[in-house]
């Protein structure tokens, strides 16, 4: 077994075994929507009360999978909203808390898919384009030209919910972000 599905089955049990909403987004979340690139860790996000999330690291621990700071991991636990974490084999998952709200909403549209022989959910490839475009980073713009070509990215929601993002953040260049990396695609894999 990988370190990937050895982390990610750890992952999947203790967050399951709770009953835990919970999804896969990032780099490993982007390969399996489409969209592959060489990654070292796995980000997820769950609905985890602060309250739990002690408790959750603990049996975390007990499937090899443990705080990567051990000196800060209190401090973390109690002021942070990531977790970083590291399993026995060296794969590295950050464990984000999921506030209110876009969190919420993605948690909800997450589906579970096969990745890397661990059925787990993952978010939706419409919902990693928003995270990417938030991201603006070059890396994260790449991986939304990669996504849009997948054709399984629903632009109305996707150009919806950044606007909407826009007037909350007080931003304008969201919605510009998400068009140029559509003018950029070859006109074969542009979405419809």
């Amino acid at each position: 077994m990988s370190a990937l599905a050895e982390a990610l089955k750890a992952v999947a049990r203790t967050l399951d075994e709770r009953q835990i909403p919970w999804y896969v987004f990032g780099a490993q979340a982007v390969a399996v929507r489409g969209a592959p690139r060489a990654t070292q860790d796995i980000d997820i996000t769950a609905a985890l009360p602060e309250r739990d999330a002690a408790e959750v690291v603990r049996a975390l621990g007990a499937r090899l999978l443990r705080p990567r700071y051990p000196d800060r991991a209190d401090q973390l636990l109690r002021d942070g909203r990531v977790i970083p974490l590291v399993h026995a084999n060296g794969m590295e998952v950050d464990l984000i808390l999921a506030g209110p709200g876009l969190e919420q909403l993605f948690l909800d549209r997450a589906t579970r898919v096969w990745l890397d022989g661990v059925l787990v959910p993952v978010a939706s490839t419409t919902d990693l384009v928003i995270m990417k475009v938030l991201s603006g980073r070059g890396k994260d713009l790449d991986d939304v030209r990669a996504l849009l070509a997948s054709g399984d990215v629903d632009l109305q929601i996707a150009r919806t919910l950044l606007a909407q993002l826009e007037a909350a953040l007080g931003q304008s260049d969201l919605l510009p972000e998400l068009e140029q990396a559509i003018a950029e695609l070859p006109e074969a894999a542009k979405p419809g």
